[in-house]
């Protein structure tokens, strides 16, 4: 009996020194895996093919936690163990969710009888499985887990291996998620800056050549870029569409619709037909190709150089000024609803007859909304001030002035909205 006793202690620990040594060699694998590589699916797919291998499971999986709202980000990466089964598995929220509040190993050999699960379903397939925290300081990061082991149940011996695995892999992969975060950073900066260049080369690249007027523009974006557009369009018989507008949103999505807007109004223009008409046309085919909650505010207007009429609609956009050769300032509102909320509207178009001397002023809300750190926007009052006290300057200048105007009330306020201006004056 004690020869029998003294085989057994010594297969014993045979068979822990065996476990041992595949550990270390298990581990050791693993740390020259991870060390070299910066791709995170990569690192989480040696991680989870070593842990497999580790704790003899059918399977394991990785699921990245969103740290600010203790969450699943729903990332999850698998590796199944020959004889596997053919489905993946993973843990329900109710199973994460406790992983994310206690971040601490979760063994569990018989889920339906385990009093701790009481009420909560694990997925179908589920025998056993045995998670573990992928901490990085005290902050959870991830969930390393395994699911039905080959024989018998997961014991201490593989939750202490799983966890050495996570604490030898954690910080790897939250430098492999930084990188990837830097990397993606920079791909998005790029993005931007040659966004920024091609909506730049979508505006006018300087003033228009139009004999008996002075016409200018400007647009300045509150992002890198913006929603607003202004447009000087050459037209048959000495004759030029002048449009600005204002598409509803902010950054990408609302250039991208501005872009679409300008393309579209363009080739309405060049039809020869009505202002009235051609914002029909645009509010329709912008309607038709957009969702619902997408829409523009547009003035456009039709010059025509040998009768010095300003022919015009104005579609939902801020009314601008006329300012007469009598110091008067008057609006223009001809026109109708904001182009793409209605699939049909009869818009109206009216004219202005334009006496040496004379300017229209088109702007966006972005000139009159600007706000300072008092709340106080610089409103219509100080922009008609402004333009009466200086309507004698070049078009150009004036632009210029009223931009600077505006920045300067805004001071160390950022910009909620584009600032767009078009000044076209009569020649004296």
């Amino acid at each position: 009996m004690a020869i029998f006793s003294n085989n057994k202690t010594r297969t014993d620990e045979v068979e822990r020194l065996r476990r041992a040594v595949e550990e270390l060699s298990i581990l050791n694998d693993l740390a020259r895996a991870i060390s070299v590589s910066l791709d995170s699916d990569e690192i989480m797919k040696t991680i989870i093919n070593r842990s497999v291998k580790a704790v003899r499971a059918e399977e394991a999986s990785i699921t990245m936690v969103d740290r600010d709202e203790m969450v699943p980000t729903g990332t999850l990466i698998w590796e199944r163990s020959e004889g596997g089964s053919g489905e993946h598995y993973h843990l329900n929220n109710s199973v994460l969710g406790c992983m994310c509040h206690e971040k601490r190993s979760l063994l569990v050999n018989d889920p339906s009888a385990d009093p701790r699960f009481k009420g909560i379903k694990v997925t179908e397939g589920i025998r056993n499985f045995l998670c573990v925290p992928l901490m990085v300081g005290a902050e959870l990061i991830g969930v390393l887990s395994a699911y039905n082991k080959i024989r018998d149940g997961f014991n201490q011996d593989d939750q202490r291996i799983l966890a050495i695995i996570a604490t030898q892999s954690a910080q790897v992969l939250e430098k492999a998620r930084l990188d990837h975060e830097a990397k993606s950073a920079d791909r998005l900066r790029e993005d931007m800056r040659l966004a920024e260049i091609i909506q730049e080369r979508l505006l006018p690249n300087g003033p228009p050549n139009i004999p008996g007027f002075d016409v200018a523009g400007a647009s300045l974006a509150a992002g890198h870029v913006g929603g607003d557009y202004f447009d000087f369009i050459p037209l048959r018989d000495n004759r030029w569409g002048i449009a600005l507008g204002d598409v509803s949103g902010k950054g990408v999505p609302a250039a991208l619709l501005m872009a679409n807007l300008q393309a579209t109004l363009r080739s309405q223009a060049l039809q020869n037909i009505s202002c009235h008409q051609c914002m029909a046309n645009c509010n329709r085919l912008l309607f038709l190709s957009t969702t619902h909650d997408r829409f523009a505010t547009l003035f456009y207007g039709r010059l025509d150089v040998r009768s010095n009429i300003l022919t015009y609609c104005n579609a939902g956009h801020e009314r601008p000024f006329h300012l007469t050769s009598a110091g008067d300032i008057h609006r223009l509102t001809a026109g109708g609803l904001a182009v793409g909320i209605l699939e049909e509207f009869d818009y109206e178009d009216d004219i202005v007859i334009l006496q040496p001397g004379e300017l229209i002023v088109i702007f966006s809300d972005g000139v009159t909304d600007m706000i300072n750190r008092d709340d106080d926007a610089y409103g219509e009052q100080r922009l008609q001030d402004l333009l009466g006290e200086n309507r004698d300057l070049p078009a150009k200048d004036l632009v210029d002035l009223v931009i600077a105007e505006v920045q300067k009330h805004a001071g160390d306020e950022p910009a909620f909205d584009d600032v767009t201006m078009v000044i076209i004056k009569k020649d004296p």
